[in-house]
Order: structure tokens, then sequence, then C-alpha cells
């Protein structure tokens, strides 16, 4: 079994720090002894309901599921090496279907927006995503009124292939250099 605390994706001003089950839960409820425990300072906005409703919904049954495929179900830290600060997180939803997608989903503090920390993180997670064999294409969803994604997606080369009435959904095909 991989020990999940010694992985962590690095860029040139950012880390990327997958959460152990506890930590995710320490993290879901916005409780400060996990910046505490990494060591962090805690600059993300505090976990909206939303968001919680995910994690409980999602995360958390797929890592009770699947505890030994955790780095796919997991959120996984958007750290500023520089002020040692939590900004940030993102995650896959689950392991690769037989067809080898992937989902994406990703946020970022609003005092870190537009600075190209999302796009250097997303950037980074799907070099990490398509070194595994079994993915080959990674989605990712994003509200229509949400530009900023929107581009950090294009700038990571995704491409839109879908959409409803309120969405976009958008693809990343392995083998697309970004």
């Amino acid at each position: 079994m991989t020990d999940i605390n010694k992985i962590q994706i690095e860029t040139a001003r950012l880390y990327l720090k997958p959460l152990t089950f506890n930590q995710l839960i320490s993290y879901k409820d916005h409780d400060l002894s996990l910046a505490t425990e990494l060591n962090l300072i805690p600059k993300y906005d505090p976990v909206v309901e939303e968001f919680v409703v995910i994690i409980e919904s999602c995360n958390i049954p797929y890592i009770q599921h699947h505890p030994d495929n955790i780095l796919f179900g997991t959120l996984w830290l958007i750290v500023h090496k520089e002020q040692q600060a939590i900004i940030g997180d993102i995650s896959l939803k689950g392991a690769p279907s037989d067809k080898g997608l992937v989902e994406v989903g990703y946020g970022i503090g609003a005092e870190y927006r537009k600075n190209g920390y999302m796009s250097e993180a997303l950037k980074a997670f799907t070099h990490w995503a398509f070194a595994h064999p079994d993915v080959h294409i990674i989605l990712a969803e994003t509200d229509k009124a949400n530009i900023a994604s929107q581009k950090t997606l294009i700038k990571n080369h995704f491409q839109p292939f879908a959409e409803t009435d309120t969405n976009f959904w958008w693809r990343l095909d392995k083998g697309i250099i970004n």
C-alpha cells in the first residue's frame, strides 16, 4: 500500500498534497488542526455547504470503499510554497472508468485567483493523472457563468464537448501536451 504522507506533486510555485481519510474529514469540517498538523497556514476560504455535500456524498464513500485507491478519491491540497499556505484544492472523482475516463474538480481561494495558480496546479495534476496507464481522458464540468474556470481549462488544452442549460463539459485526451 502507498504511504500517502510521502506523496506530493510539485510545481514552480506550488505543491499538491493528497489528504488521508482523517485529514479529509478535518478539511471538510474546516478544522484548523489540519493546517497545524501539516505545518501550514489555512488561507483557503472555509469549505462551502455545497462542497461539504460533495465530500460527504462522493469523496468519503469512495475512500471508504476503495482505501487502496485513495489518490483517485481524496482531495489534494494546493499549497503555496513561499507562503506555506493552503490556497485551494483539486481532486479526481474516482478511479478511471472502463474507458479510461476520470473527472477533475478544483477550487482556489478568492485572494489567489487571477494569478495562474489554478492553471499551474491543473497542469501538474493532469500530468500526474495521465502517468497512470488506465487514465486516457480527463473530464471537467463548469458552470456557464464561471468564465475563470473555463479559461483555466482552455489554458490546459481542455476542449468543450457537451453542454446543458447551465453547464459546459470539457475533455482532455491523453497525448495532448499541456
